[in-house]
């Protein structure tokens, strides 16, 4: 994983000018960095060549950053990770542009490799984060099902881990069933971590992740928890939120409390658990060392995490 660091910093050096500051901010704010660790473990459970991974990893962290700042340029989001966002520092036409950048190095990194695999597997990622981008903008403010969730976290987070894992899993030479059995654990894992997230946004601590507590509810963005709190609680106080651009933060209190006081919590968690059963299940085709219980040990972390 080191490596994959020193190569991002390569990554924006080559920037063009007026994008390297900004793209070297990006690359470099922080994060789990779980899409490269997921390629990398999954890469090594067979024969992968080290040059191709090191190049592949590093692409598919260039292409999650991409799609960052692209979303903070649609939601006009002013801090990422504690740190001001790129559309925030550096205003919308480089944000735009850096997040244009870093999508084609992607890309350029795959041709690089060129296992027309790999492409498949991160082109239908991308269609999905944007088609994924495009749902949640047209359902934002509500109402939406559970099953219209369900296919827009698919799209939008779950598709970026599936393809992380098919990616390292065809790195490594793996057979087509063992591939099946990670690209399942990848997406089951994606499902849990965006579970995991939206509750996080109703209970976690505040600036945990760069932002106050209920600023996806705020935004509008309906999440499992609220869909679920719509049809238990109080409706009133929570679509009144979700129908009001900037609510004060009485009104975004009284929409915090009015899903809390419902068990729409316990609920997400509890389906976000069965992801999480469903992703540890998918590896049992894979080789037992410690690369497979290194991910096992992943997915068993995803709920009731702090960050």
């Amino acid at each position: 994983m080191s490596a994959v660091e020193e190569r991002l910093v390569e990554i924006a050096s080559v920037a063009p000018s007026g994008l390297v500051a900004p793209a070297l901010e990006a690359l470099t704010a922080g994060g789990k960095r779980l899409r490269p660790i997921l390629m990398v473990l999954c890469a090594r459970m067979g024969r992968p060549e080290t040059g191709a991974l090191l190049t592949a990893s590093a692409a598919i962290e260039a292409l999650h950053t991409a799609t960052l700042i692209h979303d903070d340029v649609v939601d006009k989001a002013a801090k990422r990770r504690g740190r001001p966002t790129t559309v925030a520092a550096y205003g919308r036409e480089i944000a735009v542009a850096t997040g244009d950048y870093l999508f084609a190095e992607a890309f350029h990194g795959l041709a690089e490799i060129g296992d027309p695999r790999l492409v498949r597997a991160f082109a239908e990622a991308s269609m999905g984060l944007a088609e994924g981008e495009l749902e949640q903008y047209r359902s934002s403010r509500g109402p939406v099902e559970v099953e219209a969730y369900l296919e827009h976290i698919r799209m939008k987070t779950a598709g970026l881990f599936r393809a992380a894992c098919v990616a390292g899993g065809s790195l490594g030479g793996l057979s087509l069933k063992q591939i099946d059995a990670l690209a399942t654990y990848g997406q089951a894992l994606g499902l849990a971590f965006q579970m995991s997230d939206d509750v996080m946004d109703l209970v976690g601590k505040p600036g945990l992740m760069g932002k106050g507590i209920g600023a996806d509810l705020a935004e509008g963005t309906v999440t499992l928890p609220v869909i679920f709190a719509i049809k238990e609680g109080d409706a009133a106080a929570i679509r009144r939120v979700l129908e009001t651009p900037n609510p004060a933060p009485e009104v975004l209190e009284a929409g915090i409390e009015a899903v809390l006081a419902t068990d729409a919590i316990n609920k997400t968690e509890a389906w976000a658990l069965g992801e999480v059963e469903a992703a540890i299940e998918g590896l049992s085709l894979l080789p037992d060392g410690a690369e497979r219980a290194i991910l096992e040990a992943i997915a068993s972390e995803v709920v009731g995490r702090d960050a």
